[in-house]
């Protein structure tokens, strides 16, 4: 199926996301749900109830957004009552185009609109398989997206692997992430200087991230270690949770980093948090296409970064960021004391070009593209 000639009808589509927080992903699909409206598609969004944590901290972000949402009932892996209540609201809401953007997603998508004359997209915000568990879900989506109309990747290193999935060409296309923007400058709050022990002003190292083992924050704690012996002007702010949590504060207190590594639990206003930051870490064994590196160019902050998914593209626009070896602890170390011996900065090239490539809009503007090209290719089938 082609995906070159887009219809002129304004598609109505329902974004559909298994949250575990908000964390990158999230923030891209509040992004894109919010964005698309404004670049003529009706957009709503649909969060299945995640029922292992009890805050449902996207589908609360969207309502405070004041974005068109709703919140799908599920009690364990596979509801039915899950796959039912979706296919009343894609039915109710008379959805042409239904976008996943998780293994979990794309498998209630495939089943809820079998049979109903609803375009299928998915978006693979990166894949991990760090955990048996992980691979299986991994090999049940790649089956899975075998019957969707069109996937975006937001790295070109994604494609390979899906086409050798079984997955052809024409389907896919590259889509890069856009993120909110913040149009207003924030002095750093003091409840947050405060409550993070800033006081002093030191140097902040910071990684915003889940804590799970393709983010490769053990490293980051241990290349802290080597300058913070040295250097007592700086400290590291862990922002975010996840599996590994109490490993990574047994980690710091056996390296002797109580006090100088400070973890902040997940933060829902990230805007508040960046200006406490001077250099953005990001050690990561696996990457598509980072939102906390878009995020922290846009605050101009200089960005150390491992050499994975499309992370090299995005430093390469920039004048202070630097790209190490992935899974390189002393080169880490090394960029992370060239960055403390230089000082602060501000990366005003890097803020430029996420301002003018990677805005909700700019985002909207692709996607709204690809949703009008897959429902271009349904009403031509209808009409033959």
């Amino acid at each position: 199926m082609s995906l070159s000639t887009p219809t002129d009808a304004r598609p109505r589509v329902m974004q559909l996301r298994s949250s575990a927080g908000l964390f990158g992903a999230d923030r891209m699909v509040l992004a894109l749900n919010g964005a698309l409206p404004g670049v003529g598609v009706d957009s709503r969004l649909a969060s299945i109830n995640n029922y292992l944590t009890p805050e449902q901290a996207l589908h609360r972000s969207a309502i405070a957004r004041g974005q068109a949402c709703e919140l799908l009932p599920c009690r364990s892996r596979v509801d039915m009552t899950t796959l039912s209540r979706l296919r009343e609201q894609v039915r109710g809401h008379r959805i042409d185009v239904l976008h996943a953007h998780d293994y979990k997603s794309a498998t209630y998508a495939w089943l809820a609109t079998r049979g109903l004359a609803v375009r299928r997209v998915a978006t693979l915000h990166g894949q991990v398989e760090a955990t048996r568990s992980l691979r299986l879900y991994n090999r049940i989506e790649r089956a899975v997206l075998r019957g969707f109309d069109a996937l975006a990747v937001v790295a070109h290193c994604q494609v390979d692997g899906l086409s050798a999935a079984g997955i052809p060409r024409d389907r896919i296309q590259v889509i890069d992430n856009g993120i909110e923007l913040d149009d207003n400058a924030h002095a750093p709050s003091r409840v947050l200087i405060e409550r993070f022990g800033l006081q002093a002003r030191p140097f902040v190292f910071g990684a915003v991230a889940r804590f799970s083992p393709e983010k490769n924050l053990g490293q980051l704690v241990e290349a802290f270690a080597r300058i913070a012996r040295a250097e007592t002007r700086c400290v590291l702010l862990l922002v975010g949770d996840g599996p590994e949590a109490d490993a990574l504060k047994a980690q710091c207190d056996a390296l002797g980093l109580h006090g100088r590594v400070r973890f902040t639990g997940v933060m829902d206003d990230m805007q508040r948090v960046y200006p406490l930051i001077d250099c953005l870490v990001l050690p990561s064994l696996s990457e598509g296409m980072p939102l906390t590196v878009l995020e922290a160019m846009d605050h101009a902050l200089p960005v150390i970064a491992s050499d994975v998914g499309e992370v090299g593209r995005l430093l390469a626009a920039s004048d202070e960021g630097r790209l190490v070896p992935r899974q390189d602890l002393h080169a880490l170390a090394s960029a992370m004391a060239d960055r403390l011996r230089a000082g602060r900065a501000t990366d005003t090239t890097a803020r430029e070009y996420v301002r003018s490539r990677h805005s909700p809009e700019a985002m909207a503007r692709r996607y709204r593209d690809l949703y009008l090209a897959v429902k271009g290719a349904c009403d031509d089938a209808h009409a033959a």
